[in-house]
């Protein structure tokens, strides 16, 4: 990257990431050498470079853990959680930990990332901030969200039976519908799929959705109506994915990686083309 270029993205960056706060000459040195010593990681030009979002508490840090380990799998890429980065030490530190640290180092970070992915099982916690920062101009196109357990609003077209029970759980467990606008959308359902001659009655559904209620994990996480309407969003765009297992994380992780990998990338599955 020209050196003009990258000193242009970092301004900008720490405009968005300062608007009006001005720091201590010290303290624009110390982001000097953090930039030159973090960033390189993410603009090489040989290497796809993802920043990695999600929570560390509990067991969470597993599932953050799993998606930096599977995007990390090609030589040609490379994943970073942005809670592992070397914190900035600005001097406003001394007296405490200093949130706008965070602000400086998220601005940074995905303004030369390639791709960000999102991760998330919880409506509480720091992972929120990110979320709704990630909505922003900068970062919007280039994130990918993978919330676990989140049942949107299906748009896929219905074909066949399995299509109509996935939407019809999709419904089921939607949190921003009541049950009254769940029923509605449910007997729509059946209606659009008796006119693309699709058998599925009345009565197979309610024992479908009997069933998977029942055995829903009692530790289904459930999410506030802010992270619901940034679901939405991205879900718009074609960027938001749920996962239930480990599995499925691993295999959405694998579709971001092979979506964004570069074109010399695609042509080292031994095709032979």
């Amino acid at each position: 990257m020209v050196d003009s270029t990258r000193r242009r993205r970092v301004s900008e960056a720490l405009s968005r990431a300062l608007r009006d706060i001005s720091l201590p000459v010290e303290d624009y040195t110390t982001i000097r050498t953090w930039v030159d010593e973090e960033l390189p990681q993410l603009h090489s030009p040989a290497v796809t470079s993802y920043l990695v979002f999600g929570s560390y508490r509990g067991r969470y840090h597993e599932s953050l853990r799993l998606a930096q380990y599977e995007l990390s799998k090609p030589v040609s890429v490379t994943a970073v959680v942005l809670g592992d980065t070397p914190e900035l030490g600005l001097t406003v530190a001394e007296i405490g930990p200093d949130p706008l640290a965070f602000l400086v180092k998220f601005h940074l970070l995905t303004a030369f990332a390639d791709r960000n992915v999102g991760i998330y099982e919880k409506d509480s916690g720091g992972e929120a901030v990110e979320l709704g920062l990630l909505t922003g101009e900068s970062c919007f196109e280039q994130t990918t969200l993978l919330p676990r357990d989140y049942y949107g609003r299906e748009s896929d077209d219905i074909q066949d039976r399995a299509d109509v029970f996935s939407v019809a759980r999709h419904v089921a467990f939607a949190a921003d519908l009541d049950e009254d606008e769940k029923k509605t959308e449910l007997r729509g359902l059946l209606q659009t799929a008796r006119s693309r001659g699709i058998d599925v009655s009345e009565h197979e559904l309610t024992v479908f959705l009997e069933e998977e209620l029942a055995d829903r994990d009692a530790d289904a996480p459930t999410y506030s109506w802010v992270h619901l309407s940034v679901f939405r969003q991205f879900e718009a765009s074609g960027r938001c994915e749920t996962w239930h297992t480990e599995d499925d994380l691993r295999a959405a992780v694998a579709r971001i990686r092979a979506e964004s990998a570069p074109q010399w990338d695609l042509g080292t599955t031994g095709s032979g083309s």
